[in-house]
């Protein structure tokens, strides 16, 4: 027998990093007068390899110090913070918010859960419940922590459909009990009917239960123009305008769109509303660096 049972600790990051964060050392094992370990991803033995070791990632918001230096989430007290989601549900939409779902569960892989941040969901158009066949606008979650949020993102399934995107409307009723400066009221307001149903719950209650001192993100993502179906009894609809009006009234808000196309003016919404226009894709890796990046500005102080 021939350098049986020979193991020792490693560890190949910076030093000063080891035990520091999330940074831990590895084991290597003796084969032939070599040390290494078999390799996880072509499951060979490797020379040099330190099996297990964990060394400095990028630092992240997940409430852990990811790159070792001693500081946790760039130093700074994570503020509270509501964040929304208001998805377009219509069938083109599958592969996108599919690539979403899966960022979603990478995120949920190193996100620990925390009470400052707090995460609800609106999706339209959805069915008509019973046997309509108009589209509608939901409240489908409203805020909770990450745990519950995404256990209901989960349970969504795949009945996706509709033609009506009445995304304009959905940011407009999202932050109506925030905002100081509605242009038109809501009880001015009523859907067109002609092939919308009333949202659930009624537009009159469609109340996010936003925190009063926290920061308040809006992310959108949808692969069509804005659309609303809102209308005054005059028939005049809701438009860009107004919602852009809406959300410079609200304090500590920012709204982050994904979409297809920058010229549909949904750059400028986030824009002025000091949030960012990303690139919708059916990339999971893509949408998670994207979610990161705005969840980072979080960390960073960004949300105020």
């Amino acid at each position: 027998m021939i350098d049986e049972n020979l193991f020792a600790g490693c560890y190949t990051g910076p030093e000063g990093t080891i035990g520091v964060g999330i940074c831990v050392p590895g084991e290597m094992t003796c084969d032939a007068g070599t040390w290494g370990h078999t390799n996880d991803n072509t499951g060979l033995f490797t020379p040099g390899y330190c099996k297990g070791e964990i060394t400095p990632q990028t630092e992240i918001c997940d409430g852990v110090d990811n790159d070792c230096d001693g500081v946790t989430d760039y130093g700074n007290e994570l503020e509270d913070t509501d964040i929304l989601f208001i998805i377009d549900w219509s069938g083109s939409m599958s592969d996108e918010i599919n690539a979403v779902m899966i960022a979603l569960n990478q995120f949920a892989a190193t996100y620990s859960d925390e009470d400052v941040l707090q995460w609800a969901t609106i999706l339209g158009p959805r069915d008509e419940p019973g046997f309509g066949y108009d589209d509608i606008l939901e409240l489908y979650h409203n805020m909770s922590g990450f745990t519950d949020f995404l256990a209901a993102m989960s349970a969504l399934g795949g009945n996706m459909g509709g033609g009506s995107e009445m995304l304009l409307d959905a940011i407009y009723l999202a932050i109506q009990n925030i905002s100081a400066s509605l242009p038109i009221p809501i009880a001015d307001l009523d859907w067109d009917h002609y092939s919308i149903a009333e949202s659930v719950p009624h537009h009159d209650d469609f109340s996010i239960d936003w925190r009063g001192e926290a920061d308040k993100i809006i992310i959108v993502f949808t692969d069509e123009n804005p659309q609303a179906y809102l209308k005054t009894p005059e028939g005049q609809k809701l438009a860009m305008l107004d919602v852009m009006q809406a959300a410079q009234g609200t304090p500590q808000l920012k709204i982050y769109i994904f979409s297809t196309d920058e010229n549909w003016e949904w750059d400028e919404l986030a824009v002025l509303s000091g949030g960012k226009y990303y690139n919708l894709t059916n990339n999971p890796t893509e949408m998670y660096n994207s979610l990161m990046e705005i969840l980072d500005e979080v960390c960073k102080g960004g949300g105020s």
